[in-house]
């Protein structure tokens, strides 16, 4: 049973890559009825066509069926989570401004009380 399903998904896999070469296959198989049914220029008789219209209608839509996004058009974010440094970066140094004094007045020190917070009873 494992072997079975092992072959079945290497099939699908396989007709999945080569799926170009089963398109060229079945209209080299099926190549005089194509001619005669489906062909564009079937009826023009002097025409050279012999159903490759077909064929090149059949790869175009297989292209634009492998092109198509398999998440319905959205588009995925790459998140970076790290900058490769640049050698040829350079970085100035900081220029550190000194201020001898404090914009705000400093607070007067206040003493713990020794005695305990009891709040009111009722």
């Amino acid at each position: 049973m494992k072997q079975a399903g092992a072959i079945l998904l290497l099939v699908i896999v396989m007709a999945q890559t080569f799926s170009k070469c089963c398109v060229v296959l079945s209209f080299a198989i099926n190549q005089r009825a194509i001619a005669a049914t489906l062909c564009e220029n079937r009826a023009k008789p002097n025409s050279d066509c012999h159903g490759k219209c077909y064929l090149r209608k059949r790869m175009a839509a297989q292209e634009k069926q492998e092109g198509a996004p398999l998440n319905g058009g959205k588009e995925k974010f790459e998140v970076l989570l790290f900058n490769e440094v640049s050698k040829e970066m350079t970085v100035e140094p900081l220029t550190v401004i000194a201020t001898p004094f404090s914009m705000y007045a400093a607070a007067p020190i206040q003493r713990d009380n020794a005695a305990i917070f009891h709040p009111p009873r009722a």
